[in-house]
Order: structure tokens, then sequence, then C-alpha cells
């Protein structure tokens, strides 16, 4: 949907109170104590059908249109109403909401999936049909309600409320929003909004994200999802939220997907949970196993700044929990810091003369708060230490809380991102407290502390991969048009697969599409007959093996999760003859393999015999790859082991196309079959390229072809030299979508330059235009600088670097005008999360001035952002930007002074809206 009215929802003025009484189990009473004992200004009313005169002393009326007629006077009419009447009634007050003009709802009654209708349907379907037809949003049913601490509202039935803070919550469980709230509040932790989604018939996961990834009071995103209904919408609502803030995701019901929504798994695929780890990971999202696990990466992400490097110190008075946490990281694969000479050499005057002189650092049972301190300030030194773990167990010539405060003063001081741990409990109890009060993050254990930290790292990792753009597959002989019509013909006749309906792919095909794509397959041929097969041995005059074909085992992963590795072995031997010589012994295979398909199969089933030439068979690490879909992820890389002794399907990764180096990499090493390669390969590195080249093929094939619903390679075997494909299986289906949209290669127009007849190439701009970047933005003059960021910048780091050449197409768009790898200029468009508006911003080289390369630019920006149903552009100019100002009077744009922000506004409207967009953008224009 959008994030149409949650302003409403989380900023309300007048709160009705729907189904409210004074009945200690009454659910709106329990709501309405909750939001008068936060003391906001927030105007409150109660709707009972009873009509009482006040219902805790809030004005009650019978019916919602009757609060509203004795409203309209005040000018202050009900925006947000929460639903807490019995389940059948709910249908109605949404209708009468509607019919009033309450834009959003709080449904916080349950069982609506349960209650069914006259019609036979759960009522939570009807009420989802009144809440679009009436232009209502509804959060829930079945939802806690909100909180927004800043506005002391406490909309909710829960037991207590939170403190004010930068944390947003978004839950699916009211019950463990129960325990996040009893947590944070022990632990000191703020929040800036906190609810829950229920049902979440109408407002979903990432419709939150993106209102919350907007506010500027929430740093740090915490999720609990359960299930995930439109993954596209999702990941790209995360992918933008955690490009400026750390989202934090607790993903439960692995088998719940199974149980209560029976939505099958992709072919192929183990488990879902290999499923949303591919999503989390290239969303650049943190995920956490356990509600324990969320917490502590809640406490760590939300008091230290991010890592810029992967590696720990250890400093502990004494050795055992120095390895107790060394041992946690080595088991997280982890790394220890390497300390400089020059730290060394100061610690050796520090620490007793047996210190052990390396990382972790043992300070003696007798150290002190002075010891402390010195560590502290001599790693704050080595520029190889970025982040120190500090433990301390306490002992009898010490004082727990004074070894603390040396810290904290220490670390205030320092670059060093601190974590602690003061083991035991009664006697560090205030010095723990001490360290939540001043924002430093504490363990119990040194097994917290290194998960903590590594929760961090896999932060960091991720937040790598979310800024990984992959390269569209440049290959000028490559007709990608060509080959997907061949393949929709090919749909036409092709034989239905018995598992799902599917089309499938007859070998030939298969072998030439690999083929197209650059990848290497074994020489294959394919006879109908027995007196094809005796001829082609004859003619052939080698050895050869002889496959026979059947639509069950041209269909990829074809039953194979009935079978153990041990019974595809036998089941592959049945299917196959080796080492085939003469027509005699091959009119014998042909007899067997016909016998051995009337006893497996059905005789329709049976459709040829493929032969490879043994000597085509070679040996070398075997690999399975390929493609498969999930119903609502879309395509999925996979890679894994392959052979009769590997499980296959345990080993299977999987991640998003479309991918680059980089993305396959990981993709490979989080397998067996990577191990394999370190350990067989002559040359490791080597055969992990090649692995990863054909991985970023496969992704490419995905892209280009909608229709591919799957794509097993296996196997595909791996020697010094080359990849060969030995088999592959393929089907095609209805067209779907990737979930990451790839780069969009049919928006690359050329133009000629009217002075200089320079042939500019104008295109989305890609990741691998980073350097150009930076060397553009040196070139441009002083003045050019100032117009286009508002202030004279010189200097960009890497991490902005990327933001401006890494972006997610769904979001944001950027156009470069490049001319022999030399960027000349760019325009670039921020769109909301609503799709309403976008901001524009364009700068040329000082150059090029009379090129019109400006012109152009905008003029391709223009045509983007109407197509793509934009309502309006704007953009923010200097007043002495003259030139800016004139291409925007000629672009149409209309221009106004901004007092309070000395700049001119110049939009210009592209659509026309909707009323709840034109509402919407009235009241962005206000804020």
């Amino acid at each position: 949907m959008s994030t149409r009215y949650l302003d409403k929802l989380f900023a309300p003025r007048h709160i009705v109170v729907v189904g409210a009484s004074e009945r200690p189990d009454s659910l709106g009473g329990m709501m309405l104590r909750n939001m008068l004992a936060g003391h906001s200004d927030i105007r409150l009313s109660v709707i009972n059908e009873k009509g009482y005169e006040s219902v805790l002393g809030v004005t009650c009326y019978r019916k919602i249109s009757l609060l509203c007629s004795a409203e309209q006077k005040s000018g202050v009419q009900p925006d947000l109403a929460l639903v807490c009447v019995p389940p059948e009634k709910v249908p109605g007050v949404i209708r009468q909401l509607g019919q009033s003009k309450i834009p959003i709802a709080i449904i916080a009654t349950g069982g609506l999936s349960r209650t069914h209708s006259h019609s036979g349907r759960p009522l939570m379907y009807s009420v989802k049909e009144l809440g679009l037809e009436y232009g209502v949003r509804i959060l829930g049913p079945e939802t806690v309600g909100v909180m927004v601490p800043s506005l002391r509202l406490n909309a909710t039935y829960m037991h207590m409320s939170v403190k004010p803070g930068h944390v947003g919550f978004i839950g699916q469980s009211g019950t463990v929003a129960s325990a996040v709230i009893d947590w944070s509040v022990s632990r000191g932790i703020g929040f800036s909004y906190l609810t829950t989604l229920g049902d979440g018939v109408d407002i979903d996961v990432d419709d939150l994200i993106d209102f919350m990834a907007q506010d500027r009071n929430t740093r740090v995103m915490l999720l609990h999802v359960e299930r995930i209904r439109e993954t596209r919408r999702f990941i790209s609502a995360v992918r933008a939220a955690s490009r400026s803030k750390p989202v934090i995701v607790l993903k439960t019901g692995i088998n719940a997907d199974l149980q209560w929504n029976p939505t099958p798994l992709a072919p192929g695929m183990y488990d879902s949970d290999a499923l949303y780890n591919a999503v989390f990971e290239r969303a650049g999202v943190l995920r956490v196993l356990s509600t324990d696990e969320m917490f502590d990466a809640l406490e760590t992400l939300s008091r230290i700044p991010k890592l810029y490097a992967e590696d720990i110190a250890i400093v502990c008075n004494g050795i055992g929990p120095s390895m107790l946490a060394s041992d946690a990281l080595t088991r997280a694969n982890g790394k220890l810091a390497r300390l400089s000479e020059k730290t060394i050499t100061k610690l050796d005057q520090l620490l007793q003369p047996f210190w052990g002189r390396r990382n972790p650092i043992d300070l003696d049972y007798s150290a002190g708060p002075l010891e402390y301190a010195a560590v502290v300030d001599a790693l704050d030194a080595d520029p190889a230490v970025t982040t120190v773990l500090i433990m301390f167990a306490p002992n009898l010539t010490e004082d727990s809380l004074q070894v603390a405060d040396s810290v904290i003063a220490a670390s205030e001081q320092s670059h060093l991102r601190v974590l602690t741990c003061w083991l035991g409990a009664a006697t560090v109890a205030e010095a723990r407290e001490e360290f939540v009060q001043r924002g430093i993050a504490s363990f119990a254990t040194p097994e917290k502390a290194i998960t903590a930290f590594m929760h961090m790292v896999n932060h960091r990792r991720n937040q790598i991969m979310l800024r990984q753009t992959p390269d569209s597959y440049q290959d000028p002989a490559l007709d990608r048009h060509r080959i997907r019509k061949r393949l929709q013909s090919l749909m036409k006749k092709a034989p239905r697969s018995a598992a799902d309906n599917g089309y499938l792919l007859m070998p030939e095909a298969v072998r030439a599409l690999l083929k197209d794509y650059g990848l290497q397959c074994a020489e294959t041929y394919f006879c109908a007959t027995e007196q094809c097969v005796k001829a082609l041995v004859r003619q052939l005059e080698t050895t050869v093996h002889i496959s026979l074909l059947h639509r069950f085992n041209l269909t990829p992963f074809h039953n194979e999760a009935a079978y153990t590795p041990r019974q595809r072995l036998t089941t592959a031997r049945l299917e196959t003859v080796k080492r085939v010589s003469s027509e005699s012994e091959a009119e014998e295979a042909c007899r067997l393999l016909r016998q051995r398909c009337s006893e497996l199969y059905s005789n329709d089933d049976f459709v040829g015999y493929g032969l490879q030439l043994s000597e085509e068979v070679k040996s070398g690490i075997a690999f399975s790859m390929g493609i498969t879909r999930d119903p609502t992820v879309g395509p999925l890389i996979f890679c894994g082991a392959s052979g009769a002794r590997t499980n296959a399907m345990v080993d299977r990764q999987f991640a998003l196309p479309p991918l680059n180096m980089a993305l396959a990499r990981n993709l490979v090493i989080k397998t067996y079959a990577y191990k394999i390669v370190q350990e067989v390969s002559r040359d490791p590195e080597d055969t992990l390229v090649q692995l990863c080249e054909a991985l970023v093929l496969l992704a490419q094939i995905a892209a280009d072809i909608p229709e591919l619903h799957s794509l097993e390679i296996n196997p595909v075997r791996l020697d010094q030299s080359s990849l060969l494909v030995l088999s592959a299986r393929a089907q095609l289906a209805e067209p779907v979508q990737l979930s990451i949209q790839p780069y969009p290669r049919e928006l690359v127009e050329w133009i000629m330059l009217p002075l200089s007849r320079k042939r500019v190439e104008i295109r989305p701009v890609r990741s691998e235009d980073e350097d150009s970047h930076q060397q553009f933005l040196s070139e441009l003059a002083d003045d050019s600088v100032r117009m286009r960021f508002f202030q004279l910048r010189r200097n960009f780091s890497h991490d902005e670097m990327a933001g401006m050449v890494q972006i997610d197409y769904d979001r944001e768009m950027a156009f470069v005008a490049v001319h022999e790898g030399r960027t000349l200029g760019e325009v670039r468009i921020y769109v909301d999360a609503d799709q309403l508006r976008c901001e524009f911003a364009v700068v040329v080289l000082d150059e090029l001035r009379g090129e019109r390369l400006g012109w152009v630019l905008m003029r391709k920006v223009l045509e983007y952002a109407t197509e793509q149903g934009i309502i309006e552009m704007f953009g923010l100019v200097l007043p002495n930007n003259r030139a800016m100002l004139g291409l925007a009077a000629k672009l149409s744009f209309a221009i106004r002074y901004d007092e309070d922000e000395d700049v001119m506004v110049v939009t210009r409207q592209l659509n026309e809206p909707e009323a709840w967009q034109a509402e919407r953008m009235a009241l962005r224009r206000a804020y």
C-alpha cells in the first residue's frame, strides 16, 4: 500500500474509542485507561451503543455519526479510531467510520480470522474490502495498538508504557511486544514508536518501515516478522531504511508457513529459513534468531557507532574469561585485532612482565582503575584497534564500580567502540547499571558480548552486500529478444510437468540456452528411437554413455526430496548405461533402459535417449547450481555441492538475483562445496572465480527470461581449466518479476552534443562509476559545487560516493552523461515512499556550457518520473543560481521564494493526483 494517513496513526489530534466501557475486562476500557494515564494533549471521545453519558470521565456517544455532528462546530473531527467491539460488529463500524470520513482505524479486536460472515468467509476479508471501499486505512485486526512516547500516547492494552527514545518497533505478536516493553524498561531503552501488525489486512510491515525510515527521531528499527506477504515491497522498503539506520529483524515461524499458510516452498529448497536468510542479507539488515539475541543486538547497535573494521581487542584481569571470549569469537568466524609493536612496547611498561604480549590482553588479577584506564589509552593510540571488549572479574582488592568509572571516563575520551562485561551478579550490579546509564553496552557473559560484537560485524557485512549493484551482462553477440521469443514459442508445444503443470524444456533447448550465455556444455546427442542410437554409436566410433529421457527426469529437482543420496545414486544408475561402444551394446542398452522405464514410469513419459562421449564426462569437483522460484519472493539463484555422497538439498545456499562477483562469492563461501574447493583444487581462487562467473550468468538469465520457472544444473564439473555442464533441466511458466530490480538497461540512450559533436551516452548510474564520479565532482568549479551541495565540498568519503552510484532503482534514479569513460554531468531524483513527490538535483561540467546537456538530462528525468506515476517534481535552488532558474522556467517549473530557507523552490506537476494524494502532498508541504 503506502504511508497514506499514517501520520494520523502516530500523531492524531482526536481519538475515538469504539466499544469502551468501565468494566475491568473491557478491551476498549483498558486502552482508554492507558491513554488517560499518559496525560496526553490528544482529544478523546468514546462510542458505546448503550448510551452512557461518559466512560472514565470521557464524553460518550451512541453512534459515530452523532459524535462527528457534535464535533463539527469545534473543528477537531476524529482522525483515528480504536475499534474494540466484538468481531461480528467490526465490519459495521468500519462502514460507519468511512461514512464519517474518519481516515484510519486500529482494530484491537481479535478472532476475525476465525469468525465467519454469512457467506462463510472469515470476517477479516469483509473488513479489508470495506476499508478499501471507504478509503479507511486499517491497522490490525488483533493489534496491540500504538505507543508514541514523545506524545505521551499509549493507545494499547499493554501492562506498562515505554519511555521516549530512538527505537522504532514493528511487531507481529502482542506477547513478543509485551516482552520487548518489559525488557526495555529494565534496560533504559526508549522508543520513538511501538506497534504490532496483528493480522495485517491493510497496513503492512513495509508501510510502517517506510514511515519510520522518514522519521528523524527513529535511529534504530526493530522488526518482529512472522510472514512477508509482498516481498518486493518489503525488500525495497527495508533496503531504503537500512541505508540510513540499523534494522534488526527477528523472523519467527519457520514451520508456520507450512502449518498455517500452506504456501509451497520453492522447488529444490530445503526449508523456508534459507529463503529468509537470502532476503534479509540482501536487504542489508541484521537477522537474529531469538528474543535474547534481539535484545543484545539492540543494546549494541543502539549504543555503539558503526564498525569500520571487523576485529576486536579483548582486555581482562584474568586469562580464563579472555579465553572464553576468544573461543566464542573463533566459533563465530570473528577476528582478534593484531596489536602494533608500538602498542606492545607501551603495554610492557604498564603490565606485569608475564602478560603475554598479545591479544587478548591479560591485566592480572590485581589490576585496578588506573591500569584499566591506561590500557584503554594505549589501545586508543593504536590505529589497528577500533573495537575493544573490556572485562572485569570481581575480587577482594578492587572495587568494580571504581573500575567501571575509570573505563567510562577513558572510553569517553577515545575513538574506540567499547563493549563491557563485568562478570558475576551481586557485586557488579551497580557497575552494570552505571554502564547502562552512561550509554555503554554491557553484557553478563563473555559469550554474550562476543555475540553482540558479531551482530555488528554481520550488520556491517550485510551493509556491504546492500551496496553491491550488480552490473548487467554485456555481450554484443547476445540477442536476448531472440532467445526469449524462442523460449516463448517452445512453451506452446512443450510437454507439461507432472509435478506442477509447468512447461518442460527439452534437453536440446536447455543446452542451447546455456551456450547462448557462454556456459560450456558437454557434447550431448539426442535420439528419439533405438535405430537413431545405433546409427549414432556406429558413426561416433567411440565409447558413450546412454541415458534414458522421460518427463520425470527432465523436470528440475525431480522428486529429490523423496530420496536419500543412496537412493538418488541407484535411480541414476537405473537411468544410465555407461561405456557403450558397439551397435549391439547400444541395442541391449536401449532395451534395458526401456524395460526399466516401463517398471518405473508410464510409457507416455518416454521422450528419448541422450548420448554423451565417455571422455566428456570428466573428473573434477562436482557442483549443483541453478535457478528456482519462490511463490512470493520470485527467482532465486542457488549453489551447492553435488554427487552421490552429498545431500545437495541440505548444502544449497540461495541468493536473490541480480548478482555480481562479490555477491556470487558471498553465496559460494557459505556452502560445503566451498570447503571442497579449498581442500581439493590446485588453484582454489581460480576455481572460485569460474564458479562465481557461472552464477552471475545464471542471475542474468533469471533477469532476462522471467518465464524461466526453474533451471537445475546438476552436476557441473570444475577441473583445473574449465567449467563443464554435464546435465541440466529447465521448466517454463508464467513470467514473474525479480524482487530486486536489475539494472534498467532499457533507459540507455545516445545523443550528439551540438557544439563539440561528442557522442555522449545517457544512462542510469552503475556501481562501477564510483571513480569516474569522484573525478567528475573534483572537476566542478567552486560555484558549481556550491550550487549543487549548498556548500563548498571537495572531499567525499568512499561511503558517500558508494551511496551516489550504488542506488536502489525502485526508490531513486540517477542519470549520468558519459563520454569515453568520463562523466560530464548527472541528474538525480529522490522519490518518497508513496511515489508522490521527487526532489531533483542536476549538475554539469562548466566547460560544457552551451551544449544543452543540462536540458537533455532534465528532459530525461522528467520523462522517467512521469512514466513512474510520480505526481510532482521539485527542487531547491539558490537564489543566485540564474542558470538553473532559467532552465526551470523553460521546462515549465513554477518558481517561488522560501523565506525561511532562503532558497527558490521550483515545482512541476507530472501527473494528476487522486484525492488522498493531494491531501498527503499538502500535509508534506505544510511540514
